[in-house]
């Protein structure tokens, strides 16, 4: 409908401004302030809660919340922590983006044009709730209603402006269906697509400054998780950040996998300078093997986790004795054999039926590589060696 500025009648609801789509979905613009206005905080709305329990009408909304959403717990409820902590991010002037927040009402809204300005009228008393982006929502009632939140991020975080996609006039079972065809049907990118596109990750700074070595340039896989059998890259960034990742943590730099990995103790700028050179030394060195994909184990994600590790040894020693840790590094890889066979049983993979050696994942066995290639204690770290070659022959 269209109305005078002067017949707006406040008291009928809440006018939020944007664009109508069809007679079913409405796009708008709401800063937190309004949007709080017009929609519960979920953790009122689950299941088996006090505030729930004790109020009839939020009882009800929350009947109608469980047609639609899954229960705040697990995973949820954990990223809902992260999300309030990128959104504080965000609200105090970092690089973020927040996707907009999926609402729905069974009722129709009455829709009114004034002047060159649309708007939906959510009728007071009624609320708004969320079919996509309930954790981002409950994220923002978390900033607001925590009493630690100070008064200066309170009040410029109700004054983020959010985008709201407004599904009216359509039933629970279509709401569902919204909910299914949102969460399920996206395609989301593979990690290493995700991780070239993180430009706020400091490790990812020296990930880049690491693949503009001559002996990597133009060779790092960028978007795929594995390695095409024709491919003339050597290595996928997903791997080569492992690598880095291990030079700054250790081998337990696996646990981080894909996720941010804590870097305040560290030097990015000498993480770069000793990524760099161990990176430089071993492509270089062992190119042929690492090319060689179908019978060396050399530029595999386990092995390439492991040589990061070992480099951490030379990130933690003084700046004068690095260059001298580094070659005892290499030191210890001269007679490694590289090839996909018996020596690396039960370390790096395994034969299948078929009696083709299969290399297993970084996370299973990244471990016992890092053991094999760095521990002169372990039985391991001799069996992968070319000086135990006569004893494997006459034991196989």
């Amino acid at each position: 409908m269209s109305v005078n500025l002067e017949d707006m009648d406040f008291s009928r609801g809440s006018y939020v401004k944007g664009i109508a789509v069809n007679e079913h979905q409405f796009l708008a613009t709401a800063q937190f302030q309004q949007l709080r206005g017009v929609t519960r905080d979920p953790a009122l709305l689950q299941p088996n809660t006090k505030q729930r329990a004790s109020d009839p009408d939020l009882s009800e909304l929350g009947e109608l919340h469980d047609l639609v959403q899954r229960a705040l717990q697990g995973n949820k409820k954990t990223n809902a922590k992260k999300y309030r902590r990128y959104i504080e991010s965000v609200v105090s002037g970092g690089v973020g983006v927040l996707p907009p927040i999926h609402l729905w009402i069974p009722q129709p809204l009455d829709v009114a044009t004034i002047g060159a300005r649309t708007y939906a009228i959510v009728p007071t008393g009624e609320w708004l709730l969320s079919i996509d982006g309930e954790t981002q929502l409950t994220a923002h009632f978390s900033i607001d209603t925590d009493p630690v939140t100070t008064p200066e991020m309170k009040k410029a975080h109700r004054e983020l402006t959010l985008g709201v996609i407004i599904h009216h006039g359509v039933s629970a079972k279509v709401a569902r269906q919204y909910f299914h065809d949102l969460n399920v049907l996206a395609v989301r990118p593979n990690t290493s697509l995700g991780l070239s596109m993180n430009t706020s990750d400091p490790l990812m700074q020296v990930v880049d400054d690491v693949q503009t070595l001559d002996v990597l340039r133009n060779r790092v896989e960028q978007s795929a998780r594995q390695l095409g059998k024709k491919s003339n890259r050597l290595v996928t960034l997903q791997n080569l950040r492992q690598l880095v990742v291990n030079v700054a943590k250790g081998i337990s730099g696996i646990q981080y996998g894909s996720r941010p990995v804590p870097v305040e103790d560290v030097d990015l700028e000498v993480l770069s300078e000793v990524s760099s050179n161990l990176v430089a030394r071993y492509f270089d060195r062992y190119l042929s093997d690492i090319a060689d994909r179908e019978q060396s184990l050399a530029g595999t994600g386990p092995v390439l986790a492991a040589i990061g590790a070992m480099g951490n040894k030379v990130l933690q020693a003084p700046a004068d004795e690095r260059d001298a840790e580094l070659e005892r590094l290499f030191q210890t890889l001269k007679s490694v054999d590289w090839r996909k066979g018996p020596q690396w049983v039960g370390i790096a993979g395994n034969y299948t039926a078929g009696g083709v050696f299969s290399a297993k994942g970084t996370k299973e066995v990244a471990y016992a590589v890092h053991t094999a290639l760095s521990d002169p204690s372990s039985a391991t770290y001799r069996k992968i060696r070319q000086e135990n070659a006569v004893g494997r022959l006459f034991n196989n």
